[in-house]
């Protein structure tokens, strides 16, 4: 019988070489990707929306079109919350948000102007749009930049109760509101200029519900409730 020309192959030996191909390319891999994360951009991490606080008004937001939507919104609360407040306090928080010479404007067109009697009302706006004109978002502004927001808020307004009794009164009156706010940005921080007369808005219909057959202009929405707005506070 004629012996074959071909040696036997060894099982044993081809899968070891096959083992190691296997872990060749898996260390080639891993080089590669250890090698683009190092190489890449590192992303920034997102300015949370009250990292940094004066007296317990936000300002830690960033020099960007956004942060000024951001701040813008942050500071409509602040003021309208501060109804009621004594006068040095409002005054206070006036002197962190405002440019010099536009506090008592800012005032007036924010609704925090002369306190219920007693401090015994509820006096709260509530942002819950923002937008901005069709910028980068994300860009850094140069100092001494300004920036108009415009917020879509609710204004609630009403007497404080005692827990305990509901009387004929209790109850909440308030809008929908659409609010223009220009801030600029000094010195590492987001300040108002000017604030427009908020105008007031459809509010929103009850699932379910028939209209109240009121105003249906729905123009000034258009803005605050396009793709391009957002959640402030969110990234």
């Amino acid at each position: 019988m004629r012996e074959t020309g071909y040696k036997t192959t060894d099982g044993r030996r081809g899968g070891v070489t096959v083992f190691l191909l296997l872990v060749a390319v898996v260390v080639a891999g891993t080089a590669v990707f250890v090698a683009g994360r190092a190489s890449a951009p590192e992303r920034a991490a997102p300015v949370g929306y009250s990292d940094r606080l004066v007296r317990g008004v936000p300002v830690g937001f960033a020099g960007t079109p956004r942060g000024a939507g951001d701040a813008a919104a942050a500071y409509v609360v602040a003021v309208s919350a501060a109804v009621g407040r004594p006068e040095a306090e409002r005054q206070g928080l006036i002197d962190i948000i405002a440019v010099d010479g536009s506090g008592p404007a800012v005032v007036e067109m924010m609704g925090a102007g002369t306190p219920p009697a007693g401090n015994a009302g509820i006096s709260q706006t509530v942002a819950a749009r923002v937008w901005v004109a069709d910028v980068d978002l994300n860009a850094q502004v140069p100092a001494g930049a300004e920036v108009t927001a415009r917020l879509l808020v609710c204004a609630l307004i009403g007497s404080m109760t005692d827990g305990v009794v509901a009387g004929p009164e209790t109850g909440l009156a308030g809008g929908w509101y659409v609010q223009s706010v220009t801030v600029r940005w000094i010195q590492g921080r987001w300040r108002v200029v000017a604030v427009q007369r908020p105008v007031p808005v459809p509010p929103p219909d009850q699932r379910g519900a028939r209209r109240d057959g009121g105003p249906r202009d729905t123009q000034p929405l258009l803005d605050v409730l396009s793709a391009r707005s957002w959640v402030p506070g969110t990234v």
